[in-house]
């Protein structure tokens, strides 16, 4: 997986400067360790259930910090099991959308990840998934046509 910093555009997924990189760890690259609300990783749990996606995915990424079994399948929470390493979650914000990978959750969880406050914010304020105002706020907050799939320039 491309290992992008916290809160930099997230090429992976746009070339706007709009969507910003969550969670895009790699072994190499020191990253933000602390204490994360359950509520927001309940939150993120919520929200991976059925992500919406802008395009498909073609395989799966192995987490870079397990050394011997190299990834999870599934996270499981509270009587809710999510596939991480598939998909990514997009997380609209004050005029940006945050882009993490599912893997975000693993990261939280095993490595002591502590994400961005601005994005556990828009995390926790976010619209159920693929409702009519998730939509509304990826299509308010974002570049034009990230919503629908469109490539942005």
């Amino acid at each position: 997986m491309t290992s992008i910093p916290d809160l930099s555009p997230c090429t992976y997924v746009s070339d706007s400067p709009q969507v910003l990189a969550v969670g895009w760890l790699g072994a190499s690259e020191a990253y933000q360790r602390g204490p994360v609300d359950e509520r927001v990783f309940a939150k993120l749990i919520e929200l991976l259930v059925h992500p919406w996606q802008r395009g498909r995915s073609m395989g799966r990424h192995d987490c870079e910090f397990c050394r011997f079994t190299g990834y999870p399948f599934n996270v499981s929470y509270r009587n809710t099991s999510v596939a991480v390493g598939v998909s990514n979650l997009f997380v609209p914000g004050r005029r940006v959308i945050y882009a993490a990978p599912s893997m975000i959750v693993h990261y939280i969880d095993s490595h002591e990840y502590a994400p961005p406050a601005v994005f556990q914010e828009a995390a926790l304020a976010c619209p159920q998934m693929s409702s009519v105002e998730y939509f509304y706020r990826l299509t308010h907050n974002g570049p034009s046509g990230f919503a629908t799939g469109k490539r942005t320039p």
